[in-house]
């Protein structure tokens, strides 16, 4: 199944919800994402929600939602969870959990925050980590009776090996991994092989494409139409065959001072083999000395996505 988020169509910002679909069926797409549902639907009313539940199942449509960021660590980047829940986020996002079967949504994914979460003295990392394993608990019966799956994004500011301990920690049968595989070169993780990791767990993988090349002493990433990047993606998607598939484009171009000690030093889970593969890969790409691709105009990536994941197996 191939769908695609709201955010990667061409003017979705002035489009209503059931708009959306129907650009999503023009493409020849089968499902659309919702990146946050409470920007959709801030009530979840469920009048509306059954409307839309209604208006994807005429079109033959999948949908499925994000709330954002999660992470009870840093109100600040959860606000529309905490009005969701009358103040309370973690009371929010159950609120999203149990309105879900209105919309006919089977998941919900979040990301924990922003790059820069990561090494912020003031909100020490490994209390953020924690947080979000007691709250994923406190969550457990929303879960459970709500038949909504909760995913965790492996995204710039997470690790896939904190991903597993985090699911470990709660249960699989409570939390799995909406697989964003541009992002974990930011963690010095190779994206095939850090699929292979947490591949069991895998229900979506986020499609866009990127490569690593040299910005002085910095790896930056850049994103590239699908299947012009150094993501393998034959071999990637063969080790989840039965996740969905939601095209998201991306638009920062993150960079690594991957030849700085004390940077490396806090990637302690980072593989030699893995900074060897992504080395190599910008090596290549540095030397190669292409024009880099048009950073600004995401939706030029739409057309080669599609064209690409329909011509793959």
């Amino acid at each position: 199944m191939i769908g695609v988020f709201d955010s990667s169509l061409p003017g979705y910002q002035s489009l209503t919800p059931t708009q959306i679909m129907d650009n999503a069926v023009q493409l020849g797409t089968d499902g659309v994402l919702f990146g946050n549902i409470l920007s959709v639907v801030p009530t979840l009313d469920a009048t509306i929600l059954g409307r839309y539940r209604q208006a994807a199942a005429s079109r033959g449509l999948m949908l499925n939602v994000g709330v954002g960021s999660f992470n009870p660590a840093r109100p600040a980047r959860c606000k529309s969870l905490i009005e969701a829940g009358d103040g309370n986020m973690v009371k929010g996002l159950e609120k999203v959990l149990r309105s879900m079967p209105m919309l006919g949504a089977r998941t919900v994914f979040f990301a924990l925050g922003m790059i820069e979460d990561r090494t912020d003295p003031d909100v020490p990392w490994q209390s953020q980590l924690q947080g979000l394993i007691d709250a994923i608990v406190e969550l457990a019966p929303a879960i459970r009776e709500s038949g909504t799956r909760l995913l965790i994004k492996t995204h710039e500011e997470i690790t896939s090996f904190e991903i597993l301990r985090i699911i470990n920690a709660v249960g699989s049968d409570l939390l799995g991994v909406a697989h964003d595989p541009v992002n974990v070169a930011c963690r010095m993780e190779d994206p095939v092989e850090c699929t292979r990791r947490i591949a069991q767990h895998v229900e979506q993988v986020h499609i866009d494409d990127c490569y690593l090349t040299f910005d002085g002493d910095l790896m930056r990433r850049y994103l590239t139409p699908l299947g012009t990047g150094d993501i393998d993606w034959k071999e990637l998607l063969a080790l989840v065959p039965n996740a969905t598939r939601w095209i998201e484009f991306h638009r920062g171009q993150f960079a690594m001072p991957v030849f700085d000690k004390a940077w490396l030093a806090a990637q302690s889970e980072a593989t030699l083999d893995e900074y060897r593969s992504l080395l190599s890969a910008t090596v290549r790409r540095s030397r190669a000395n292409a024009p880099v691709p048009d950073q600004n105009d995401v939706y030029a990536r739409l057309a080669p996505s599609i064209a690409w994941l329909k011509a793959s197996p």
